[in-house]
């Protein structure tokens, strides 16, 4: 059962689970904004292509002809519909149609950062996807994406005009590294026997370094990763998560995560991220039933994570906290939530796995609670957001003026304006909550209008407008209602110029 699994993070003195929900209620507070972006669309991506697309196959259906048709291009490198990441490995997703029978072998070329790349598949009926994977891209440049489709070795259809397509992306070069430095922990001689330590731990490691780079919007040689195969041992007095009463041991923890990041950091000095792998069932023996993992805010760059050979989203999971990024489950609202599902289809490129959603098929965002057994992916929320976080800083740069992220929040920067508390997908705020929009804007013009429109339903409740200035900087927006905010589902559209940008959507729900 998903619902029994949980991460946990620690915050401060007060240590325990944090619930990836928040707060709300209905005042308002702005910030600035100038740049060009669509509008981002939270459902999931209808591969079947465009109205003309459909339209044509239908013309060449009901002419009787046998017309091979490229329906709709789509290149991403994690989660679809958002700007490509400098060197980060891209798929071109060809979505091809067929109306003659039986089958033809359908060769799709793509033109991609001054390359050519080819594949052919077999395809039948209105719709074969064709994935193309492209490599990272190697020019810092608007990138302008062709794609076109014919029959291997035969005559290429009845319309050869719907046989090409182009599509246009921006780019974006975070300025963020992550070292990661897996340490074994507390791994006696008999469980690294029971768990064929020697090689399992080493796949265990390359598995995460694969789902981070694939799951994280920043470049390949963004992320490093390395480890130990020498376990450290605790101490006694470094164990004990929870005392005879059941209740936190707050020096025991703090123990823990010391000794830890020390001991990691005498091997790998340069590490910006300690991953300690504890063996199978080690929270449950030392007082945290149910826990897979955790991160102590107060000990920065060092989480702790239990080995799961199924489970590669440990280092992903644990290290988005030290990014404000908080858990996606929430057990204080009865029925509890131990999920929050993905708002759009993406793509693990690394691992050649598509990640389709479907009224059918859910996944769950990698900072859900679960079981090591189930799969998770980024979602739309968090990927933006780190998108942001990791170009709004010095050194980020963007092809395009551009909006890269509108994150609900239950607090903000005072100075800076980014969000400091943050859980994506549908967050939950009380009623009496001060529910935080925080946008991400980079490389603006300045002067621009970047306003806030906010509804409960269809119904807009509140608006607020800021002036923006020229670069890259967070503006928020805040809603707030004294008396309390009624019940429902919420969602806050971002508008620059006059054209909407970004949809955040978000739940007004008491827990008492």
């Amino acid at each position: 059962m998903r619902g029994k699994w949980v991460r946990i993070i620690l915050w401060g003195a007060v240590i325990g689970v944090l619930f990836g929900c928040g707060a709300a209620q209905t005042t308002a507070s702005g910030v600035n904004a100038p740049a060009v972006v669509g509008a981002t669309s939270n459902k999931a991506i209808d591969l079947t292509g465009d109205a003309a697309a459909r339209k044509s196959s239908a013309v060449a259906q009901t002419q009787g002809g046998s017309d091979l048709s490229l329906d709709r291009v789509l290149v991403t490198q994690a989660v679809y519909d958002e700007p490509l990441i400098f060197n980060k490995d891209t798929v071109v997703r060809a979505v091809v149609g067929y109306t003659g029978a039986g089958t033809v072998d359908a060769r799709v070329t793509v033109e991609f950062d001054g390359k050519t790349f080819t594949e052919t598949k077999p395809v039948q009926g209105k719709q074969t996807v064709i994935d193309v994977f492209v490599g990272a891209p190697q020019n810092f440049q608007t990138q302008t994406v062709t794609a076109r489709v014919e029959a291997a070795g035969e005559s290429s259809g009845d319309d050869p005009a719907n046989n090409s397509k182009s599509v246009t992306l921006e780019m974006v070069k975070p300025n963020e590294t992550i070292t990661a430095y897996f340490l074994p922990v507390d791994w006696t001689t008999e469980q690294r026997q029971r768990y064929n330590f020697a090689v399992s731990f080493p796949k265990f490691v390359q598995d995460n370094a694969i789902y981070l780079r694939g799951a994280y919007p920043l470049s390949k040689d963004q992320i490093t990763v390395d480890f130990s195969s020498v376990p450290h041992m605790l101490s006694a007095n470094e164990k004990h998560l929870a005392n005879n009463q059941g209740d936190t041991d707050v020096v025991s923890q703090y123990l823990l995560y010391a000794t830890i990041s020390l001991a990691a950091r005498r091997l790998k000095p340069d590490a910006t991220l300690v991953v300690g792998v504890l063996p199978p069932g080690w929270f449950a023996a030392h007082g945290k039933r149910g826990a897979l993992g955790m991160a102590l805010r107060d000990v920065k760059g060092t989480v702790t994570g239990q080995y799961a050979v199924t489970d590669p989203t440990t280092s992903a999971h644990e290290l988005a906290h030290l990014y404000w990024l908080y858990e996606d489950y929430d057990y204080s609202i009865d029925p509890p939530r131990p999920f929050t599902w993905l708002d759009r289809s993406g793509y693990f490129v690394e691992a050649k796995l598509p990640e389709e959603i479907s009224p059918d098929k859910k996944i769950p965002t990698f900072l859900s609670s679960g079981a090591p057994d189930q799969a998770y992916w980024v979602d739309t929320r968090a990927y933006e957001y780190l998108t942001a976080k990791f170009t709004i800083q010095p050194g980020g740069q963007v092809t395009a003026p551009m909006i890269l992220a509108a994150t609900m929040a239950r607090q903000i920067d005072p100075d800076k304006n980014y969000p400091t508390e943050y859980s994506a997908g549908w967050q939950r705020y009380e009623p009496k909550q001060t529910v935080y929009v925080s946008v991400g804007a980079a490389d603006l013009r300045g002067g621009e209008t970047l306003e806030a429109r906010w509804f409960n339903g269809d119904q807009q409740v509140f608006k607020d407008a800021k002036t923006t200035q020229a670069g890259s900087a967070w503006y928020a927006f805040s809603l707030r209602n004294s008396n309390g905010m009624p019940e429902g589902n919420y969602h806050v559209d971002i508008y620059l110029d006059g054209k909407l940008v970004k949809t955040s959507k978000f739940e007004v729900k008491s827990s008492q």
